[in-house]
């Protein structure tokens, strides 16, 4: 009997000066403006269904990963859990380059108020089609840094 590709989930977890609901309302509505403010990775955002912002919605992105190559990727995600309460998204892949190294790979992002500011924790769930295929570290910075362009742009 064939043995399943185990599990992982990375995650990283940073504090910013947006209010927590002001950074989940940008995160789960306007997430499709990041070719706007983030274009050094992100070249174009487009929605395939629904309306980009409810459960179900699927997304395109066609971005870039810098220092791993300079190759243009492109990804199909559906937006699979949206809990406004919690403030929590989750985000499944379902086509593109990911699914050539990945069986699974769904991006899990939580917005917690902290004083007048927030902590934004991004975590990846991930299954290898091969073990050695790289590991998504990565996106983590991606990630990362898309709470912080998305302050920057709050700031303005």
């Amino acid at each position: 009997m064939a043995q399943s590709a185990p599990t992982h989930v990375i995650d990283v977890e940073s504090e910013i000066s947006c209010p927590a609901d002001k950074m989940y309302d940008l995160l789960k509505n306007q997430l499709t403006q990041l070719p706007v403010i983030f274009p050094e990775i992100y070249k174009n955002a487009q929605v395939l269904e629904g309306d980009g912002k409810s459960l179900g919605s699927v997304r395109r992105w066609t971005y870039v990963i810098h220092h791993t190559s300079d190759e243009i990727l492109v990804v199909d995600e559906k937006l699979t859990e949206v809990d406004d309460e919690k403030r929590a998204l989750t985000l499944s892949v379902v086509g593109g380059d990911l699914l050539k190294t990945h069986k699974r790979f769904d991006v899990r992002v939580v917005v917690n108020q902290k004083g007048t500011g927030s902590v934004v924790k991004w975590h990846i769930i991930f299954e290898k089609v091969d073990e050695n295929d790289p590991h998504p570290d990565p996106y983590l910075e991606i990630f990362d840094n898309i709470h912080k362009k998305f302050e920057q742009h709050f700031h303005k």
